[in-house]
């Protein structure tokens, strides 16, 4: 059984602080008698004296004062709780679980999560790299809520939009002999500069090499594309690289980029929810904004 409700707590913590019947009665719109009926119900709900009556008002005994300190814990943690509702309810707080392939983490998010989250300081993204397949998968089974992935995906089921342009070449050193275009089975017969294992990218090459019943001669992986164009420059293998990224580091970095002749080259990037009427506040509020980025981007193919 229930042995007291906010509204015994809230008057118990009130007498203590007023140290008199009347006062806490007249600030919480009770008569005298109602609030002491409540403070004795509560008492006898324990079996405990709460209170020492005294000529000048009351005083809270031992047991009253460790009901008091709980009481004001309980009081503040359901404050804490409505003021986080409130906030969640206005979009105002939260968090968003984004899911992406290995180019747009490092090519766009950066730059199209930044003002979002200057602007909306309550809310924080988290944002994992993973393969399209495995995207579209997690968003289906409610385990992501924003996904980011290849137009090649399955995505039925879910609602989608046309993001950003996406294309991936091949970086060089300078004084290789590859020139102009080069298929992934040629790519594949020279030592590679990777990124780690678990990454989208990789992964998605790797499986691109398995289907021509080959396996990728990785001579090195590393942690960036920075790094990777860099073992790069130097000579130690080449890589594949998002375009934008190749553009970058080649203003300051000597490698040549070579385009790959292959469909999966060049790629339309999609932006996913399960069901856009159904996300929180703070959800949409983020999907509207990458959406707003994507119509701002100068590089779009669309």
């Amino acid at each position: 059984m229930q042995k007291f409700d906010f509204i015994d707590l809230k008057i118990f913590v009130l007498a203590v602080d007023r140290g008199s019947l009347s006062a806490a009665a007249e600030e919480s719109n009770l008569v005298v008698a109602a609030l002491s009926n409540r403070l004795k119900r509560l008492e006898g709900a324990f079996n405990l004296e709460l209170f020492e009556r005294t000529g000048r008002g009351i005083r809270p005994t031992l047991a009253g004062h460790m009901f008091a300190r709980h009481a004001r814990t309980i009081l503040d943690d359901a404050r804490k709780l409505e003021i986080d509702l409130e906030a969640f309810a206005e979009g105002r707080s939260g968090t968003v679980r984004v899911l992406s392939n290995t180019n747009m983490l490092s090519e766009h998010m950066p730059q199209a999560l930044a003002p979002f989250l200057r602007d909306n300081p309550d809310i924080f993204v988290s944002v994992k790299d993973k393969p399209s397949h495995e995207v579209v998968n997690l968003l289906r089974s409610g385990e992501a809520d924003i996904g980011v992935v290849a137009a090649s995906a399955d995505m039925t089921g879910l609602e989608r939009w046309r993001f950003v342009y996406d294309r991936l070449v091949l970086i060089v050193p300078a004084a290789s002999q590859l020139t102009g275009s080069a298929s992934f089975s040629t790519i594949l017969d020279a030592p590679l500069i990777g990124l780690p294992e678990k990454v989208a990218l990789s992964q998605f090459l790797r499986r691109l090499a398995n289907e021509l019943g080959r396996r990728p001669n990785v001579r090195l992986r590393c942690e960036n594309f920075e790094s990777l164009s860099r073992m790069v420059e130097s000579g130690v293998g080449i890589g594949i690289i998002p375009q934008t990224a190749a553009s970058r580091y080649g203003l300051a970095m000597n490698f040549r980029s070579v385009q790959i002749d292959e469909p999966w080259a060049e790629r339309e990037l999609y932006l996913c929810v399960r069901n856009k009427s159904h996300l929180p506040r703070y959800t949409a509020n983020l999907l509207e904004h990458l959406l707003q980025y994507a119509e701002g981007y100068n590089g779009s193919a669309f």
